[in-house]
């Protein structure tokens, strides 16, 4: 508010400082000027009547010195005339150009985007979350207009379906993508493939990502070595119960040097049950080093059951323990299913839970742990669920977390 405030009043001097000639009282001089001007024109006439009175003007002459003394004062007082014309608007003028100028700033910072950026900067005061989301949502609309006017431009199609997954709008990006590939056809992006195939399975909620397995695939042709198309490929073979495929994208996976040591132990921790699966036999690393277990966060987590809602628990129903990042994706960092629950149970939380080598607990400073009671067995809540949660810091990590489940879902 101040920094409008200092805007206004700079625009405020402007304004003056520019109509500085409508307001400014006439000058002195020139009231002296125009009494002197009189004067003159009736000695001038005077002296006309003597000559002519002397003897030495005729009529005829003398009447022409006298109209061209009269033609020159009738100039001076219409001058005069303006002038005191122009003293009585001076006031309506000058704020007149004030607010001209005042609406031609506002216009440009308008336009400019300036209200904007300061809008912005004062929202992630408070809502970092919502200064991004809003962010996002102006690329989103400039971007759309761009395609609207170049409707062939790839590069704008992934930028687009990138924001629309930073906004979680899964379906809305998986088009997007859909029309960047579609456009490059014949030179694809295996980088876009996979997000297309991730940004599909990710649609529904349900994160079936063999929905994308066939852009998986077609993006480890382009490049057998592509890190997330090997990772989410594995995933979505194994929902389709496919242990072979996943056993021999994460094998090679976990032999990739770049791959980051928390993703590896999770491969490792998981690998030996896929190879089993699949029948084969698990060879040792490629650098043969023995690998640390993952050092990421564990969230030792007690879930009980109020008494008000014992009645409400039914034979068969399902608990779902689960952490959220407190400001990010809406998606589970970590996920613990337990059938048929006895309560009270301790169940752990850790980054081996994760689907997503990004999206794990170690990633973010805060969570938001939910413990859930359902009968469908699904992620979605749904009415009549019985749920608890409760915020925790890293801090607090190394602390037992108690939830009570406390309340049911209307």
């Amino acid at each position: 508010m101040t920094l409008y405030l200092l805007m206004a009043l700079l625009a405020a001097l402007a304004g003056l400082w520019w109509t500085r000639p409508l307001w400014r009282r006439a000058s002195p001089a020139a009231l002296r000027r125009r009494s002197a001007n009189v004067g003159a024109y009736r000695t001038r006439l005077a002296e006309i009547d003597a000559d002519v009175a002397a003897g030495t003007l005729d009529a005829e002459a003398a009447q022409q010195l006298r109209d061209e003394a009269a033609a020159r004062l009738l100039d001076d007082a219409g001058a005069a005339e303006v002038e005191a014309g122009h003293s009585a608007r001076r006031l309506p003028l000058a704020l007149a150009g004030v607010a001209v100028l005042a609406v031609l700033s506002a216009s440009a910072y308008w336009y400019g985007g300036s209200w904007r950026t300061f809008s912005l900067i004062e929202l992630a005061g408070h809502d970092p979350q919502a200064a991004q989301e809003r962010m996002v949502d102006g690329m989103i609309a400039k971007l759309q207009a761009h395609l609207d006017a170049e409707p062939d431009d790839a590069q704008g199609w992934a930028m687009l379906g990138r924001s629309y997954v930073v906004l979680q709008r899964y379906a809305d990006g998986a088009k997007a993508y859909g029309r960047a590939n579609a456009l490059t056809i014949d030179q694809p992006h295996a980088d876009w493939l996979v997000a297309a195939g991730a940004a599909l399975g990710m649609a529904d909620g349900n994160r079936d990502l063999s929905k994308g397995r066939p852009l998986f695939e077609q993006a480890l042709k382009l490049e057998p070595g592509n890190a997330e198309a090997l990772w989410y490929g594995g995933l979505a073979a194994l929902q389709d119960g496919d242990f072979k495929t996943t056993y021999a994208h994460w094998l090679k996976l976990r032999d990739d040097r770049s791959l980051p040591d928390d993703v590896r132990a999770i491969l490792d921790q998981h690998l030996p049950e896929l190879a089993t699966k699949a029948g084969e036999t698990l060879p040792a690393a490629a650098d043969a080093s023995p690998q640390a277990p993952a050092s990421g966060v564990h969230l030792t987590v007690e879930v009980s059951l109020a008494d008000a809602l014992k009645d409400k628990l039914k034979p068969g129903m399902t608990l779902l323990v689960f952490a959220k990042a407190a400001s990010g994706p809406p998606m589970p960092l970590a996920v613990q299913k337990i059938s048929s629950p006895k309560l009270p149970l301790t169940v752990t939380l850790d980054d081996s839970l994760a689907m997503m080598p990004a999206m794990k607990l170690s990633a973010f400073p805060n969570w938001v742990v939910t413990a859930r009671l359902t009968s469908s067995g699904g992620a979605q809540a749904l009415s009549g669920d019985l749920e608890g949660s409760h915020p925790v810091a890293r801090a607090d990590a190394a602390t037992p977390l108690q939830i009570v489940i406390d309340r049911q879902l209307p």
